[in-house]
Formats: C-alpha cells, structure tokens, sequence
C-alpha cells in the first residue's frame, strides 16, 4: 500500500454494538456487568403487570425501550432529530388533548423518548381555584394574568428539565397557547436551549364535530363528579371566554402545522423535512378523532402447532357461537339491538381464525383475514418445557428469561418482529372511527394492546388474555379505557 494512503481499519464496534455491550435493551434491574453476565437468570414479572391502565401519562424513565423500538444511542435520541417540542394551539374543545396523547402514543411506539406536558394537569396540581377569566388568553384581572405566567412559566421548566436531565428527545405541551406575541416568545425561549419548536394549531369549523368535541372535554378531571348537562354549560362558557381574545396562527417564521377538523386538512408552514417531522406529519394525515372501542377475544385451539392449521372443530364452533352471543348480549346492554352494521372484524388468515369469524360474517358484517395477524413462531422452543429449554438451549434459556421481549430462540420470531409486523395495522387503526373485533392468538393481542394501553416490552409477553374473556378497550380523550367481558360458559 502507498505510504500516501491511510490504511483503512476494520470497525471496532461494527452495528449496535454499544447497545448490545450495555444490555440496553433489558431494564435496568437486570442488567449485568459490561460482558452481558447476570446472575439474576429468573424472569421478572412486573408487579402492574395485571392492572387494566392506560400508561400513557405515565413519565418514561431514560430506561425505557418502547415495543417498536430499531435502535438505541448513548444519548436517547433517534434519527439525528436533536430535542423537538411540539406545541399544541388551538381554542378548547378543537381535540388538542387528544392528539397530544394519541401523538405521544405513536411517538413512544417509534421508540421516540416522548413526554405529555397538560398546562390542565399542572394548574390542577399547583392551584385549587382560578379566577375565571384565567381561561381567556388575554386576561383582564392581575391575579389571572400572575396565575397564568406561574403556570406557563413552570410547564416550560418542565420541558426543559425533561430535555436537559432525562434523555427526553420530543416534549408535546398541550395549552390554548391563544396569543401570537405569547407563541413567538415560547419559541424564542426553547430555541435557545437548542430545541426545534413545531407547533400544530387544531382548528375545528364542523359545528357537530365541535359539539361532540364538547362532550367529550366536559369529561376531563376538571369535571369529575359534575352533573353532564352542567358540566357540557360550564365548558361552552370557557370556550365562549376564550374566542373573543384567540388568535389564529399565521407567525411565517415559525414552523407550523394547522390541523383542520382532524385530519379534514393539513396545512404546513415552514417544513424542515427532517425525518421525525414527516413521521408526524404522516401521522396526522391518518389520524381521526377517536371514538368507540376495540375488542380482542383469543382463537380457538391456541395451543396447535405453529405450522399446523387444521379447520376448526366441534369445541371451536362452540366457542365461535358463546363468542357470537356474547358480543351481541354486550352490544344490547350499550342499547344497541345487536351488532352494530359497520362493526368490523380482524383475523389472521389461519383455519382457526377464519372460521371462527364466519359466524359474524353470516349477519353481514365485513371480516378481514390480515397475514400480518399470524402469531409468534416460537422455532424450536416449541412445544419445550422450561426444564428441556433450559437443558437444549442453556444460553438462550437465560438470555430469555431476562428479556423475552427481544431474545428469539433459534428459528423462532420475538415479540420486536411481531411488533413490527403489526405497525401498519396500528395506523389503519388510528384512521378508523368505528368499532373493530380483533380475532387473534394472545401473542397478537398483547402487541396491540401493549399499543393502545402504552405498555412498555418489558410488560408486553408477560399480560394475559384468557379465551373465556373479550377485553374491551375503549377510547377516551384522556386515557384509553379497558374492561373484561367474560364469556359466558367458558373456564380458563
């Protein structure tokens, strides 16, 4: 070789090889020395693992690893995005709080670090009472005025604080932010601490759309125990406060989006077309105020071979019908009077899907086979007791056990494939408005419900689906809402 040529060197940590070194995958309780050795081989079972909540208001530590999670960085940021805080703007009841959550849940599925500021949650935190007029953008009352800049003035510490001390990549601050001056000083203060500022203004010019929208915010924390008339009267008066002061963005020098009857319309003003940007941006263009619920209910004969796919037998008719008559018992108490014309059904494209759903599909109901819907292949851990995995498969066998989310036995897929697999099903479920019923195996469900409940993969293989309930979950403006239904007849 020349000596006017520098000799390329092989490189010395090709891939993640940081990441994996530091076992940052596994949460931190587990985590061994740098050479990935543990003593702790025993599965950890989280302690809430059981409990039916929505964890999205929930602050993510700068250990988490979120289900869809591709890669990890000493610093926590993905994508070379640097700090984003996305500003909600927009007068009440336009479903600012609903994207801001709905937003934060897609966000955090990426693996993006991604925290909810509510100006709402920390005025209920810091005050008791607020003068009324605290709610108008431009406040008459001194006290309203001194009020309003404690508040706003904390939430922007907050944000920083998430920025600067816990590894945050995206905070999403969720106010009216009503006054243009007020917007571009916000904007001033966060590019300073060198974070991108992208504000999302929601708008709303459907007088139905703003009436249900109405509705749904007179459900809020700041109306719990009120009487609902009285609580939807209250509302309008705060959002009659707000009009005469809200001013409309049109700042040409900040980065805007104006999101107009929720994804009716999307218009974007100084786009820095950066990754992250545009995965928001996508995200908007499929995303429909939420409303309804989605049901889970497992497949029959769950415990077949992966390969095996036999037609469905005389205890899985059986089952299909208990099913049938359950849903239709559940939709008459909601005062329905029976399934409702544009209920949708999901199934795999196994045997045991398929035809459990025919019962659905001869009431004329639309059924869908997803091929994305196929459950986990356990590969050769099939069909293995814990005893024989641990003697055929040492190594794997504990690797496994401290973190059966992303290990995958030989020839076999983990939960991170399936969570992948399962992505665009997640936003065609964001664009729906109407309820879905989710055949699957309890792999596939605890992805989907690990989506919508905002569970962490540490959580995720470790929730449970019993054939003898559907699990219902139900969309809220606040926080996503799970119950169990029981099937009558049946036992786990």
């Amino acid at each position: 070789m020349s000596e006017d040529l520098a000799e390329i060197e092989e490189p010395k940590i090709p891939g993640n090889y940081s990441a994996r070194r530091q076992n940052r995958w596994l949460p931190p309780s587990s985590r061994g020395d740098e050479n990935g050795a543990n003593n702790k081989s025993e599965r950890h079972v989280p302690p809430h693992v059981h409990e039916d909540v929505d964890e999205i208001h929930k602050t993510v530590s700068r250990f988490h690893v979120s289900p869809a999670q591709l890669y990890s960085t000493d610093s926590g940021k993905l994508y070379h995005a640097g700090c984003i805080c996305i500003v909600l703007v927009g007068p009440p009841a336009r479903g600012k709080t609903n994207l801001s959550i709905s937003l934060c849940r897609y966000l955090r599925w990426l693996g993006v670090r991604a925290n909810l500021f509510h100006l709402g949650d920390i005025r209920r935190e810091k005050t008791k009472h607020v003068p009324f007029d605290f709610f108008d953008p431009k406040p008459e009352s001194e006290e309203a005025k001194r009020v309003r800049q404690e508040l706003t003035d904390l939430a922007v510490r907050d944000v920083l604080n998430f920025f600067q001390n816990d590894m945050g990549q995206i905070a999403i601050y969720d106010a009216v932010n009503g006054v243009s001056s007020q917007r571009r000083e916000l904007a001033r203060v966060l590019q300073q601490h060198s974070v991108k500022v992208i504000f999302i203004e929601s708008l709303i010019d459907d007088p139905k759309l703003l009436e249900s929208n109405i509705a749904d915010a007179a459900k809020s924390p700041d109306y719990i125990n009120w009487d609902a008339e009285e609580a939807i009267a209250d509302y309008k008066k705060r959002v009659s406060v707000v009009a005469h002061s809200y001013e409309e963005m049109d700042e040409e020098e900040l980065t805007y989006i104006k999101f107009i009857n929720f994804g009716e319309k999307l218009l974007v003003n100084k786009s820095k077309h950066d990754f992250l940007t545009t995965k928001i941006i996508f995200y908007l263009m499929n995303s429909k105020i939420k409303k309804g619920s989605i049901y889970f209910a497992r497949c029959s004969n769950n415990k077949l071979d992966f390969k095996s796919d036999p037609p469905l037998d005389a205890k899985g008719q059986e089952y299909a019908h208990k099913l049938f008559d359950t849903m239709v018992k559940h939709y008459r108490e909601q005062g329905h009077d029976s399934l409702p014309a544009d209920l949708q059904v999901w199934t795999s494209v196994r045997l045991r899907t398929t035809q459990l759903a025919q019962v659905f599909k001869d009431v004329g109901l639309a059924v869908t086979h997803r091929p994305e819907m196929t459950q986990l292949n356990p590969g050769d851990a099939h069909g293995l007791t814990d005893e024989e995995l641990k003697e055929k498969f040492p190594d794997d066998y504990q690797r496994h056990q401290l973190d059966p989310y992303h290990h995958r036995y030989p020839r076999a897929d983990c939960y991170h494939d399936l969570a992948l697999k399962l992505e665009p099903l997640i936003m065609e479920i964001e664009r729906l408005t109407n309820d879905v019923l989710v055949i699957a195996d309890e792999t596939v469900i605890q992805v989907f419900y690990g989506y919508l409940m905002a569970s962490s993969c540490s959580d995720i293989p470790f929730l449970k689906f019993p054939q003898s309930e559907v699990t219902k979950i139900t969309y809220n403006a606040y926080m996503n809402k799970a119950t169990r239904i029981k099937i009558e007849g049946l036992k786990e």
